[in-house]
């Protein structure tokens, strides 16, 4: 059967209203994605009915509040895969995760040793390694990828006995294309280094089974998969997980404290200090019910189609360079020449239209291009092949308004 955007639409209302006099069309969902009426009741309802701190509380509403916190954690588990609960560790998002491990990590790293990027990094991706280069004398490297994805040159030089920790996007939020992790996982692992995938882009579109992809590290957030903000999860292997030094330290993750010392907990709890985001672990649970509920391989299929349209049609009718792939992409990256992005993202604004202008966090990619900046459209199963349209309409519009100035 089709996919049918119309019948999911209601679980939105926020795109219901008006925006500037126009009908919204939210077009920023790599940015974050609205949140279904599902997610929204979860989180009401655990303040409704079972708000109380967990794991230290005993009386009856801590039970309950830790009831639905730990079956939160068993449900994203089995979201991704992971082969236990207790590899799930909570965080504020994918950049907590990710420097989680970077801070966690450092004791192992010394000067000489070399840690392995992409070029098609998000800065969340790249600035805590680059740091952690810094700190301990190591050398970050970058594997340059084309916008394609591709090679620019032989890669298997970039892998060697010195590579501790290879880091890689699963999918690049500014363009939208795919890196051969599976590949790149392996070669990382026949040199022994951990191997960290950023899944920030892939999990509100495809189904991920850490398992399979025999990472060490898997970290994302809720925001971009129907799920509230504040709230991400680094899944980690046993083995991997144990050796990370506690990024942050207080309570929740202790066992045993005196003046003298500190016996940490076991994990996941080691790696979770401070009073977690409770009623976010929840709404996260219940976002990953929704993306269960729905035809997944359909739910793509009309994302990429939405997103094709527009390739298809900005290449025809409008003097545009696209950087996102023609084909298997959920969003649309392109520049004006002689225009900013900046003032096509105003007037589209002005008519209603939520796109994203700028480096989105990519500023080494960016330049890679030539660009200072594009502008994005991402669709997310909500979205209709009229507002892709209407995109489209404004958009042209827009680059025949300002390229006359």
């Amino acid at each position: 059967m089709a996919f049918d955007p119309l019948s999911i639409r209601s679980q939105f209302p926020i795109l219901a209203q008006q925006a500037y006099d126009n009908p919204l069309i939210y077009l920023d969902n790599a940015a974050t994605t609205q949140k279904p009426l599902s997610v929204l009741e979860a989180m009401h309802n655990y303040y409704l009915t079972a708000n109380a701190n967990v794991h230290r509380g005993a009386h009856y509403l801590s039970d309950k509040a830790t009831d639905q916190f730990e079956n939160a954690r068993l449900r994203v588990a089995q979201f991704i895969n992971a082969p236990q609960q207790s590899q799930v560790i909570w965080t504020k998002g994918t950049t907590e995760s990710i420097n989680l491990v970077a801070y966690g990590l450092e004791h192992l790293i010394q000067a000489g040793d070399e840690i392995l990027i992409t070029s098609l990094e998000h800065h969340a991706n790249l600035v805590p390694w680059q740091q952690l280069a810094f700190r301990t004398g190591a050398r970050l490297r970058v594997l340059p990828l084309t916008s394609d994805a591709e090679w620019q040159e032989e890669l298997t030089h970039y892998f060697t006995e010195r590579t501790k920790i290879f880091a890689v996007t699963q999918v690049s939020n500014a363009i939208g294309v795919h890196t051969p992790i599976e590949m790149l996982i392996q070669q990382a692992k026949q040199h022994g280094a951990f191997t960290l995938v950023d899944g920030a882009q892939a999990v509100a579109h495809y189904p991920v089974d850490v398992a399979k992809l025999d990472c060490d590290f898997y970290v994302f957030s809720g925001h971009k998969m129907y799920g509230p903000t504040g709230i991400g999860v680094l899944y980690g292997k046993h083995h991997a997980l144990e050796v990370l030094m506690p990024y942050q330290t207080g309570g929740e993750m202790v066992s045993k404290v005196s003046y003298q010392a500190t016996e940490f907990n076991v994990l996941p709890y080691r790696l979770e200090a401070g009073t977690p985001h409770m009623e976010g672990a929840i709404g996260l649970a219940a976002a990953c019910d929704f993306v269960d509920q729905q035809d997944r391989q359909s739910m793509l299929a009309w994302e990429q189609q939405l997103a094709n349209h527009v390739w298809v049609t900005l290449q025809k009718a409008a003097n545009v360079e696209i950087y996102s792939p023609e084909h298997n992409a959920t969003l649309v990256s392109l520049s004006v020449p002689n225009v900013h992005t900046l003032d096509l993202n105003a007037y589209l604004d002005s008519q209603g239209i939520a796109v994203r202008a700028g480096s989105h966090c990519a500023q080494p990619l960016m330049a890679q291009l030539g660009v200072t900046g594009t502008l994005r459209a991402s669709f997310a199963c909500y979205n209709t092949l009229q507002e892709a349209e209407r995109f489209c309409d404004v958009l042209i519009e827009a680059i025949d308004l300002l390229a006359e100035e």
